[in-house]
Order: C-alpha cells, then sequence, then structure tokens
C-alpha cells in the first residue's frame, strides 16, 4: 500500500465523510454500530441487577427528575402501566422513592434515592473507563470525528420521535408508504 493510498474504512482526504450520503443510507451505516457499541458497553459493565428499560428509566430520572410517572413515561416512550412496573421494581430494589407532587395531592413524584445515585455513578464511571480505553486505541484523527459528532448525536437526542401512542400510527404510515411505492424484482 503506497503513502497515499487511502482505506476502505477512511473517506479521501479532505471529503466529508456524509458527503452526497442520503439520510436513509447514512441510517443504514449509523444504527448498527450505534447498536452494536451500546450492546458492547452493556455486557462488559452490566448494570447488575438492573434490565435495560430500568437502567434507561433511573438515567432519565437522574437527569431529569423528580419526575411525575406520566412525565418519566413521555421521556421514555412507554406507557404508562410499563413506566409504573419498571418504577415498582427499582423501588423494592431501594434504587427510587416515591413521593407525593407539592403541587398536586393526587399525583407522585420519583425521585433516586442515594443508593440509586451510588449504583448509576458506579456504572457510568466503569463504562466511561471502557470507552476510554476503547478510544485510546483509534488514531487522534478517529478521536477527534468522534468527538465531533457528539454534539449532533445529542442533538438527535432531542428531535420529536413518535411515543408509544403515536407508534402504531407512524408504522401503518411507514408501511402504506411502502406499499405504494414500486416493489425491486
Amino acid at each position: 500500500m503506497s503513502d497515499n493510498a487511502v482505506s476502505p474504512q477512511s473517506p479521501p482526504p479532505g471529503a466529508h465523510p456524509t458527503a452526497g450520503a442520503d439520510e436513509a443510507a447514512l441510517a443504514s451505516d449509523l444504527r448498527p454500530v450505534l447498536l452494536r457499541l451500546n450492546n458492547l458497553v452493556r455486557r462488559r459493565v452490566p448494570s447488575v441487577e438492573l434490565t435495560p428499560a430500568q437502567s434507561t428509566a433511573l438515567t432519565t430520572v437522574l437527569d431529569h427528575g423528580p419526575l411525575r410517572m406520566g412525565e418519566l413515561a413521555d421521556r421514555e416512550q412507554i406507557r404508562m402501566p410499563t413506566a409504573t412496573a419498571i418504577i415498582r421494581r427499582v423501588e423494592k430494589l431501594g434504587l427510587v422513592q416515591r413521593r407525593p407532587d407539592p403541587d398536586d395531592g393526587r399525583a407522585v413524584l420519583v425521585e433516586l434515592t442515594e443508593s440509586g445515585r451510588e449504583r448509576l455513578g458506579h456504572v457510568a464511571r466503569e463504562r466511561n473507563a471502557l470507552l476510554a480505553g476503547l478510544l485510546k486505541q483509534l488514531t487522534d484523527a478517529d478521536r477527534q470525528a468522534i468527538a465531533d459528532s457528539v454534539p449532533a448525536l445529542t442533538a438527535m437526542l432531542a428531535l420529536d420521535l413518535p411515543g408509544p401512542e403515536r407508534l402504531d400510527d407512524h408504522r401503518s404510515d411507514m408501511t402504506r408508504t411502502q406499499e405504494s411505492e414500486p416493489q425491486p424484482r
């Protein structure tokens, strides 16, 4: 391989990696990478006794809490009974507590306990160390590319996605669109 050769994984010098790529192709490339990276981190540093849904819900309460159960369900894009079941389980583990909402005596707020904060902090530190070890093995250019992508990926998380009530409608719309398009032979 000559000094001017470009590896198949990297774009030519000066080219933007997504130049000319449409959103569907980029999504097709990005989705499996993000899922595999997430699975790798969760497998190597599991959140003992917690399902991924419970772990995510706890992180949401950490980031946005205390929250009403409905707010948690909305943020997690799950149905209220699912949110209630998740909170019931982590409450039994002593990771969250419920308290009356001072603005509405009929509602409750869910907040992390000190034990919940400690558990999430420990798992986050271990997962960060794992990712740091992986990042250390990359080139400076690859680390910079990842650092440059963090704001855009963070912005994607804030975009409006269909919640559980609208998800079936969204899937129906996608199915109708796919049915109306000519199918490859």
